[in-house]
């Protein structure tokens, strides 16, 4: 199972009661092959789905109670080929995502800006790959609330299943309860073999912060749900809230700045040889630019992934790699007799990087096509997949 739309936007939060009905049921293998077969055929077939769940989310120090709680809802609908509205809600935090007829949107009101654009067909990809990517692809997918309340992947239970009852609106819905563990925690899962659908979860995660062993107890349970009803066009609407700014590109909504499909500016660099290199010259390639320093941990977090994909691509004319640093030349060569990357490493400007690239925070990373369109500006560490994603958004997909 994978909390989707919880994991994608960093989220949340209630419990509600339930009730011991019966005891141990024998081979709880073979019964989560079951449930796990159920929750694909659900999936494979549903067409609409309409669900409402509560959440709470508690920090306690190790052994101890009464830590920090939050407290959410969610809303999650979806209907084939081109409905979804999924929020989640809170006193502290809200967000809402969704197409409908007249339009596509993205809000995040605690960032204080919002996306909109034209109305989108839903993607219906179950499986999450694990990259969290603002693309229309990634987001605006049919399971983006359903695949919250999914078995997708093969796991082994321990011990064995048990049952339970769990009140799900006025309905009191028997639940066969799955138990996981690992070096990092446990989860819990009710299961309801009819409906194919996880009505509550219980993740329990340990960990230190700040030298203190601490418990994050994060709680779901869907408190209504329907699968293949009818939905109103009426639940598939969005007004931007008042104070909020309208972004035309989800690369905006993270990144304000962002340069996605503008024309690169022309910028020198100086590499470790003391030839000054004109990126207006290399067009007709795709061309990479990651601006780092030696000091940045992020960068560094991500420049293993870019040797490798230098690597694979070396003597491919078609793309050009440059790891771009505005500090000393001495400096950059004592990092690289440390670190022996391979990659093109060039001295940049400071006043460049800010006032050409916009580069406020490291790494920052750009990839321009070969008519010199920016086609990918990403903030923070990326990972190959991200990267690989990124050259092809420049038609680069070697």
């Amino acid at each position: 199972m994978r909390l989707n739309f919880i994991k994608t936007f960093s989220l949340v939060l209630i419990v509600t009661s339930l009730t011991l009905v019966s005891g141990a049921l024998a081979d709880s293998s073979s019964d989560y092959a079951k449930a796990l077969k159920k929750s694909l055929s659900v999936a494979e077939s549903v067409q609409s789905y309409n669900i409402q769940a509560s959440m709470v989310m508690e920090n306690n120090v190790m052994g101890q109670a009464d830590g920090m709680k939050l407290e959410a809802t969610q809303t999650a609908r979806g209907a084939m080929p081109d409905r979804l509205f999924v929020a989640i809600e809170s006193p502290m935090f809200q967000q809402q995502l969704g197409t409908g007829s007249n339009e596509s949107w993205f809000s995040l009101p605690a960032a204080g800006v919002c996306y909109v654009g034209k109305p989108l067909k839903l993607s219906r990809v179950l499986h999450d790959d694990g990259e969290m990517e603002l693309t229309n692809e990634k987001l605006f997918n049919f399971f983006a609330g359903l695949g919250d309340y999914l078995f997708t992947e093969e796991m082994t239970p321990m011990g064995e299943t048990t049952a339970e009852n769990l009140m799900v609106g006025e309905r009191e819905i028997s639940c066969q309860v799955f138990q996981f563990a690992d070096d990092s925690g446990s989860s819990s899962f009710w299961f309801d073999s009819q409906s194919g659908l996880v009505l509550k979860t219980r993740l329990v995660t340990n960990m230190v912060d700040q030298g203190v062993e601490m418990e994050r107890i994060l709680t779901t349970q869907v408190q209504n749900f329907s699968l293949n009803s009818k939905l109103n066009d009426s639940d598939f609407t969005f007004e931007a809230p008042e104070g909020l700014r309208v972004v035309d590109s989800l690369e905006r909504v993270m990144n304000p700045d962002s340069m996605v499909g503008m024309p690169a500016p022309n910028v020198s660099f100086t590499d470790l040889d003391g030839k000054v290199v004109q990126l207006e010259d290399y067009r007709g390639k795709v061309v990479f630019i990651d601006f780092w320093a030696t000091w940045c941990g992020p960068c560094r977090m991500e420049m293993p992934h870019i040797e490798k994909l230098f690597k694979e691509f070396q003597g491919n004319d078609g793309i050009a790699f440059f790891g771009a640093s505005n500090e000393e030349k001495g400096t950059v060569t004592g990092f690289l007799k440390k670190n022996e990357y391979s990659f093109p490493i060039v001295l940049v400007k400071a006043e460049d990087a800010r006032g050409l690239f916009k580069v406020t925070s490291i790494p920052a990373g750009f990839v321009i096509d070969a008519e010199g369109v920016i086609r990918a500006h990403m903030i923070g560490t990326q990972s190959e997949a991200q990267l690989r994603a990124a050259f092809a958004k420049a038609g680069f997909t070697e």
